[in-house]
């Protein structure tokens, strides 16, 4: 969906799709920066937007729409909206298209310093059919490898297969009619260990969110090792205030590249680290949301970090709204 805005002080026009699953292509933290109390919102659901309807007051179009791969309809909405205002926008769909998994991996392929899983979309009738062994091969792709159904976040319907024998069964769990195959990037550490760094992108500049450390292959936040393990949280802490340390200089660079190519006003980067400095990509788009941490004090280390990144947002909405007019 996409939203207009207009003041209190600014009114704003939020662009979304209709629908509210999982597999929504509205996955934005940045519209849900929009107070009330300083934006007067209006909500268009794209896929069903009369180019005939006028479009309310407003001094800010932002693009709520944020997966390229599950909301191609609604982001051509989007486009036609766009088509009837010329105030600022947040993450225009052009941009958003180009940040599929399969888009993603190509376009940053040839990134210094950053190493990119091969990925390929095939049907579930190619993948439970006696060829499948046979297309994997010539694409390139050997197991262990991923699978993962299109438009789910959070880890859900996401498969690590340890070999062609227990592809049927992987299949047989996972829902859609199509899937992303995508090469297993091995990224634990010396210690045994998987990270996965999030970097926010926000108007042009790049914030650390959190590292997730964790004994498994498949590393979200919530479910790491950091709540039971201060030596986690202590690593985690230090990315927030030492991020260019941590990384060092060849990834530092890579990141600002990745952020050059992809020209969001708002998104993150998940990605690990190798033992050479080099980015491991997992992925790079605007569906990654910015959680506010527990009430437990063992999180105010990441409060500073998290409110940062907030005002961030808030200021680059504020500032475009401003210039508008």
């Amino acid at each position: 969906m996409n939203a207009l805005a207009a003041p209190r002080i600014s009114g704003a026009t939020v662009l979304k799709s209709p629908s509210r699953n999982r597999r929504s292509g509205t996955r934005s933290a940045s519209s849900g920066m929009l107070s009330s109390r300083v934006f007067k919102k209006y909500l268009i659901a794209t896929e069903f937007y009369d180019a005939e309807t006028t479009l309310p007051p407003h001094q800010l179009v932002v693009n709520a729409i944020g997966d390229a791969d599950s909301a191609a309809n609604a982001l051509a909405g989007a486009e036609t909206v766009l088509l009837h205002t010329d105030a600022p926008v947040i993450n225009r769909p052009a941009a958003i298209r180009e940040t599929g998994r399969c888009q993603i991996a190509e376009r940053l392929s040839g990134v210094q310093g950053v190493i990119t899983p091969k990925i390929a979309a095939l049907s579930r009738e190619l993948l439970e059919s006696s060829e499948a062994p046979l297309r994997l091969a010539r694409l390139g792709f050997e197991f262990p490898l991923l699978l993962r159904t299109p438009g789910f976040h959070g880890g859900e319907n996401f498969l690590k297969v340890e070999s062609l024998d227990e592809l049927p069964v992987a299949m047989a769990s996972l829902p859609g009619d199509d899937l992303f195959v995508i090469e297993y990037l091995d990224a634990r550490a010396s210690d045994g260990k998987s990270r996965k760094y999030r970097v926010m992108m926000i108007n042009g500049e790049l914030y650390p969110l959190h590292v997730a450390v964790s004994h498994n292959w498949k590393i979200h936040y919530f479910s790491a090792d950091m709540e039971s393990s201060s030596e986690h949280r202590a690593e985690d802490a230090d990315f927030l205030t030492n991020m260019s340390d941590v990384l060092g200089p060849r990834g530092m660079n890579a990141l600002r590249e990745i952020q050059r190519r992809l020209g969001l006003d708002y998104g993150g980067i998940d990605f690990s680290l190798n033992a050479k400095g080099d980015i491991l990509l997992f992925e790079a788009n605007a569906t990654m949301v910015v959680l506010p941490p527990g009430t437990d004090k063992r999180w105010d280390y990441r409060r500073p970090a998290i409110e940062r990144i907030c005002m961030a947002i808030r200021q680059m909405l504020m500032d475009r709204a401003s210039s508008c007019c």
